[in-house]
């Protein structure tokens, strides 16, 4: 028994040691060791077995993970569509004459990786800037699966569903105690959304000039109108069903 308990103690001893905090610079340099403080912007650390402080800017890092604790992510993902139209949240660190370097967090702490152009079609920035591939005009030249990727990830991020829409819902979830208004709900929540267009979309113009884009579109854009309507509709019920019940204590 005396042994276990010593082996036991061994283990917890172990962990203890190799446990470490991890910092993933602007530049995707990984730095390891113990986060000693994070406070007015800056984030003191120490190497292990060290006792000389580094304070880095938060402006200067990507990721922070503390041992036994969920990663912090201080970046806004840009976005990577390969040419076989996989869609790829990553932080573009540097691009060369002929290849990209990226980080990329999936759950799990891994060095940038640098692939070469030819195996991607675009980078859209999370600012909404487009870094375009091709050796030609993108409206003219793109594939179909690659038209579909980037009209679905246009739409997540420029579709709106409409405010009429939003606060017909709430109110039809408001009145539905009456059985009838339930049916008009869920009509307006599956009815395809008409108005597509939005100036902040890089891509807008393929609305109008590529009918594959504007199919995709449309129905990734049916399902965020579909979402944001069933949940409306539902707070509002939610919400006449709670005031019932108060009335009625």
């Amino acid at each position: 028994m005396k042994s276990i308990k010593l082996f036991l103690a061994f283990i917890c001893l172990g962990a203890g040691v190799f446990a470490q905090d991890t910092l993933i610079k602007n530049s995707g340099e990984l730095l390891t060791g113990i986060i000693v403080e994070q406070v007015d912007g800056y984030v003191s650390y120490r190497e292990e077995l060290s006792e000389e402080l580094t304070l880095i800017a938060l402006d200067q890092i990507l990721l922070i993970k503390q041992a036994n604790t969920p990663a912090e992510v201080l970046y806004k993902n840009d976005t990577l569509i390969s040419k076989n139209g996989a869609i790829i949240p990553v932080k573009i660190l540097a691009i060369s004459p002929d290849s990209i370097t990226y980080f990329r967090y999936n759950g799990r702490i891994q060095s940038p990786t640098t692939s070469h152009h030819k195996d991607f079609f675009l980078i859209k920035y999370s600012n909404g800037a487009i870094e375009n591939f091709s050796d030609f005009n993108s409206a003219t030249v793109l594939q179909k699966d690659q038209l579909i990727a980037l009209a679905q990830s246009d739409a997540k991020v420029y579709y709106k569903t409409g405010t009429g829409v939003i606060v017909g819902e709430v109110l039809l979830g408001i009145s539905s105690v009456m059985l009838y208004p339930v049916v008009a709900g869920i009509t307006i929540a599956c009815v395809k959304p008409t108005k597509l267009d939005n100036p902040l979309n890089p891509n807008n113009a393929l609305l109008t000039s590529e009918p594959d884009y504007k199919l995709a579109y449309a129905k990734q854009a049916k399902k965020r109108k579909s979402k944001d309507a069933l949940i409306s509709y539902f707070s509002g019920l939610a919400g006449i069903i709670g005031t019932i019940f108060l009335l009625l204590q």
